[in-house]
């Protein structure tokens, strides 16, 4: 799979924020633009061509994520049903996160895409990063410019994402990148 040949089709973001208590999950598509599409296809692109990458298939009577793409396809793959797997596997994963504290906070974002001849769902965990940046405050006397530490930065395009999967929509195998968290003492 080449960078130019990945379509995006549909796009939804979900923020998996063990502090907040719970998933804050979006009811709709998100409204992309040609940059933060760029953005989705780089990291698309390294985790389809990255060496590091597992092949492996969904253990299909077990595997929530695999009931919910039996869903999406019967349903023709229509926006309603994306936005409703999409949240499922979302909250699934947060349930993961949330008994596991050693799992990082992240935003989630589920992308149905394309080439000339498969479609593909892609899972992508972005891990928060925390980063400086200013904060401007106006009052009676005028400006005041500070710097605050804000949490929640999506990686850099540039980035490798530890945590993501790209799933062939045709045969169901996954192309896997994971990090090793302690998961009940393991």
């Amino acid at each position: 799979m080449e960078k130019g040949e990945i379509r995006l089709r549909k796009v939804i973001v979900h923020i998996l924020d063990s502090e907040v208590g719970m998933p804050v999950l979006s009811d709709t598509l998100l409204d992309y633009g040609s940059d933060f599409g760029d953005f989705l296809r780089e990291h698309i692109y390294k985790i389809a061509s990255t060496d590091e990458k597992k092949t492996c298939e969904f253990c299909k009577e077990e595997s929530a994520v695999y009931q919910q793409l039996l869903i999406l396809i019967e349903a023709g793959m229509a926006d309603e049903a994306f936005i409703a797997a999409s949240q499922n596997i979302a909250s699934h994963l947060y349930g993961i996160m949330n008994q596991n504290i050693e799992i990082p906070q992240a935003d989630f974002v589920v992308a149905l895409f394309g080439t000339d001849t498969e479609n593909y769902l892609a899972l992508l965990k972005m891990d928060f990063k925390s980063s400086y940046t200013h904060k401007t405050q106006s009052d009676a006397f005028g400006n005041t410019n500070e710097i605050i530490k804000f949490r929640a930065i999506l990686p850099a395009a540039g980035q490798k994402l530890s945590e993501a999967a790209i799933i062939s929509l045709t045969d169901f195998t996954v192309s896997l990148t994971e990090k090793k968290y302690e998961v009940n003492g393991t």
